[in-house]
C-alpha cells in the first residue's frame, strides 16, 4: 500500500476511527458501571442484576433482522449520528436521575433496553458504513486498527470503570460514556465522503419479503454462509466457556480477583498487536487462510488453561497463552469481517451484517445455560475441555466449504467493486 493510500492520512477514516475508539472505551465503562449503580444506589439483588443484563440483550434478538432491513434502506452515517446522540440523552438521564434522587429500577431497565436497540441499529449501520469509506486492502487495514481500539477499550474502560466509580460513584461515571456518544458523533458528523443514496425499493416492497430476502443470500451463497456459521460458532463457544473459564481460574487454579484482571489486560495488549498486524498477515496469506489460521486460536486459548497448576508457573503459562490466543483471535475477527463486507452485494450489507449478529448473539445465551448444565454434571474442567473441542467446529465448516481452496477475495467481486 503506497504512503498516497495509507489509512493515516485518510482524514475520514481517522476521523471515524477515533470517535469509534472513544465510544468504544465508554460502552465497555458503562458495562461496568450500570451494574454498580443498581447494587449500590439501589441494593439491587443478584436476581434484578439478571434482570438488567437480559434487557441489555433482548433488542439483539428481536430486532437485529428488521433493522438489518431498514438499514438497507437509508444512508448509514445520519443513521449513526443519530444513534449516537440519542445514546449520549439516554445515558445521560441515569446520572442526573441519581443526582435528584429519582434513580429507580424501572429506569434502569428501559435504559438498558433502549441503549442495546440503538446499539443494534448503530452497529448495524456502522459494519454496513465502513466499505463505502474504504476498498480492498484498506478495507482490511481498517477492520484490523478498529480492532486494535476494541482490544484497548477493553482495557481502558474496565480497567478504568473500577477507578472511576471509586472517585465519583457509578451513576455518574455513566456520564463518561454519555460523553463519548457526542464525542462519536461530531467525529462522524466532520467526515465529507459522500455516501450513496440506497436504491428505491420496488413499489409495494414488504419489510419481512426483505428480511427474508437476506436470510436467503446469507444461509444460501456458498461463501457467505460458511463464515457467517463459523462466527456463528465461535460465539456461541464464547458464550458458554467465558463465565466459566473465570470460575476455573478463580476456584481451581486460586487466582484472585487482581490477578484475573492482570492477565486480561495483558491478554487484551495481545490483541493490539494482532489488530496491528493484520492488513501484512492479509497480504502473505489472504483472508480465507487468515480466518481458517485465526479461529484455530480460540481452541489454543484454553489449553494452557487446562494444563496449568496453582501458581506462579501455571499463572505465567495460562496468561502468555491468553495473550498468544488474543492476538491470533484479533486477526480472525478483522479477516471475517473484511471478507464478508468485500463478497456481499452493497444492497445486501445491512440484512448480512444484521443476520450474522443475530446468529451470533443469539446463540450466546443457549450455550450459556448447556455449558452451565454441563459444568454442574461433569465438573469445570472436563467443560472447557468440551470448549475447547467446539472452538473446533467453525475450523471444520470453513474447511469443508470452497474457502479451503481460496487464496484471496473471489475475483468476481474484485472486478463489481471496481465498476
Amino acid at each position: 500500500m503506497s504512503r498516497a493510500s495509507s489509512l493515516w492520512r485518510n482524514r475520514d477514516f481517522m476521523l471515524l476511527w477515533a470517535g469509534q475508539s472513544v465510544s468504544m472505551t465508554g460502552t465497555e465503562l458503562t458495562a461496568v458501571a450500570l451494574p454498580f449503580a443498581a447494587m449500590t444506589v439501589l441494593g439491587a439483588s443478584p436476581l434484578q442484576i439478571s434482570l438488567l443484563t437480559a434487557c441489555g440483550f433482548l433488542p439483539h434478538l428481536v430486532a437485529s433482522l428488521p433493522v438489518g432491513a431498514l438499514v438497507d434502506r437509508h444512508r448509514r452515517r445520519p443513521l449513526m449520528i443519530w444513534c449516537n446522540v440519542c445514546q449520549a440523552v439516554v445515558l445521560g438521564s441515569v446520572p442526573l436521575a441519581a443526582m435528584l434522587d429519582g434513580l429507580g429500577f424501572v429506569q434502569l431497565y428501559a435504559v438498558a433496553v433502549v441503549a442495546a436497540l440503538l446499539s443494534v441499529v448503530f452497529d448495524t449501520a456502522y459494519q454496513s458504513y465502513l466499505p463505502t469509506l474504504l476498498r480492498g486492502e484498506q478495507l482490511v487495514e481498517g477492520h484490523g486498527k478498529l480492532s486494535v481500539s476494541m482490544s484497548f477499550a477493553t482495557v481502558a474502560g474496565q480497567s478504568g470503570a473500577g477507578a472511576l466509580i471509586t472517585a465519583i460513584g457509578a451513576a455518574r461515571a455513566v456520564t463518561v460514556d454519555a460523553v463519548s456518544y457526542l464525542v462519536s458523533a461530531t467525529t462522524l458528523a466532520l467526515v465529507r465522503a459522500e455516501e450513496p443514496v440506497p436504491a428505491p425499493r420496488p413499489a409495494g416492497a414488504r419489510l419481512r419479503t426483505e428480511i427474508l430476502e437476506g436470510l436467503r443470500y446469507v444461509l444460501g451463497d456458498p461463501l457467505m454462509r460458511p463464515v457467517v456459521l463459523a462466527n456463528a460458532l465461535v460465539s456461541a463457544a464464547i458464550g458458554g466457556v467465558w463465565s466459566l473459564w473465570i470460575v476455573y481460574v478463580y476456584n481451581e487454579l486460586h487466582w484472585t480477583a487482581a490477578q484475573t484482571g492482570i492477565c486480561m489486560a495483558v491478554s487484551a495488549a495481545g490483541g493490539i498487536v494482532g489488530g496491528l498486524l493484520t492488513r501484512r498477515l492479509t497480504q502473505r496469506w489472504g483472508l480465507p487462510r487468515l480466518m481458517l489460521f485465526g479461529v484455530v486460536g480460540y481452541a489454543l486459548d484454553l489449553v494452557p488453561t487446562l494444563l496449568a497448576g496453582p501458581g506462579t508457573a501455571g499463572y505465567v503459562l495460562v496468561t502468555i497463552g491468553h495473550c498468544v490466543a488474543i492476538a491470533v483471535q484479533m486477526t480472525y475477527i478483522a479477516a471475517n469481517r473484511s471478507f464478508r463486507q468485500l463478497i456481499c452485494p452493497p444492497e445486501l450489507m445491512g440484512r448480512m451484517n444484521a443476520t450474522s449478529r443475530w446468529l451470533a448473539l443469539g446463540s450466546k445465551p443457549l450455550f450459556a445455560v448447556l455449558f452451565g448444565l454441563l459444568a454442574t454434571w461433569i465438573g469445570l474442567w472436563a467443560t472447557l475441555a468440551l470448549g475447547a473441542l467446539t472452538f473446533a467446529l467453525p475450523t471444520a465448516v470453513m474447511l469443508a466449504s470452497p474457502l479451503r481452496t481460496l487464496r484471496g477475495v473471489p475475483s468476481r467481486t474484485l472486478q463489481e467493486e471496481s465498476c
